[in-house]
């Protein structure tokens, strides 16, 4: 059908079967069988004919104002797939976890603002659960993330960036709050902070592995208010005497009556993972790829 309509839209402007078919280098024949199958597909004539040619009727009109909006949306959207389907983009979206991104995304972008200074990038803060929808949808190009790679490197490219060291988030008045570093072992007793599926997929799991593995215990947790923000979250938190497990990264954050410590067991760590669409990547995505692996290390 788009065929038939470029077809119809030359016709009109040469005003003649014979001049179209020169102009497009086909038969005459050929462009009076499909100005015939274009008319019998609408059930209605779209030319008169005429001593010196055609012309449009009321309804070739009207077909024609509305096959050029067509064609020009179909011939900009197929050129704009092209160029993303070979990997080239004026633009990069970007997902990331705000509590990570001046430590690991920070340095990359001004890398790659050096290097394709003519590139817009689109930063969207996003929790890691908005960030599996986003790929999804096609909405970001890249994610920052700290849940969810496992569930996504199935349909995405993904790939750890860093291994990070667990801290706990506890209140200024907690008996451990003076101590250098704390154990799993020793908080046995205390009330951890539950997260959403919906938000931070596995973080329940992983809280539980934890306290299972290193302290040999099946931790105590509860949900609370939902917050805007990570930090609004700590602090409700700790004003309510309960623990959050958290990754180091956040320790620059400051939360009102909080205090943070290290977690002593070496091997309550967290995986920072960059996840991509698949498809080839473009000059700008391999530059923050590449700055974003060098700066992690």
């Amino acid at each position: 059908m788009l065929e038939k309509l470029r077809v119809f839209l030359v016709v009109l402007e040469e005003g003649s079967f014979r001049r179209a078919a020169e102009r497009l280098r086909i038969s005459q024949s050929a462009i009076t069988r499909q100005m015939q199958s274009l008319e019998l597909d609408l059930g209605g004539r779209v030319f008169e004919r005429t001593s010196s040619g055609v012309r449009a009727t009321n309804g070739g009109h009207a077909l024609a104002a509305k096959a050029k909006i067509l064609l020009a949306d179909y011939d900009t959207t197929l050129a704009e797939v092209r160029r993303l389907v070979r990997g080239e983009s004026d633009q990069l979206r970007i997902g990331y976890i705000a509590s990570a991104a001046r430590k690991y995304l920070g340095p990359a972008l001004a890398e790659l603002r050096r290097a394709h200074p003519k590139v817009k990038v689109k930063m969207l803060d996003q929790t890691p659960g908005e960030m599996i929808i986003a790929l999804r949808q096609g909405e970001i190009d890249l994610a920052l993330t700290l849940h969810g790679a496992d569930l996504l490197s199935r349909d995405f490219y993904a790939r750890k960036l860093a291994t990070i060291r667990s801290l706990v988030v506890l209140p200024v008045s907690h008996r451990f709050a003076t101590e250098r570093q704390v154990s799993f072992s020793q908080l046995k007793d205390e009330t951890f902070t539950r997260g959403s599926d919906e938000i931070v997929p596995g973080y329940d799991r992983r809280i539980v592995r934890f306290c299972r593995q290193y302290g040999g215990f099946r931790p105590r947790m509860v949900t609370m208010e939902r917050a805007t923000s990570l930090e609004e979250s700590l602090a409700l938190a700790a004003n309510e005497e309960v623990l959050s497990i958290q990754p180091a990264f956040i320790s620059h954050l400051n939360i009102p009556n909080a205090v943070m410590l290290p977690i002593a067991d070496a091997g309550a760590t967290w995986d920072l993972s960059i996840v991509w669409q698949r498809g080839k990547a473009g000059s700008p995505l391999r530059t923050l790829l590449s700055a974003l692996n060098t700066h992690a290390q």
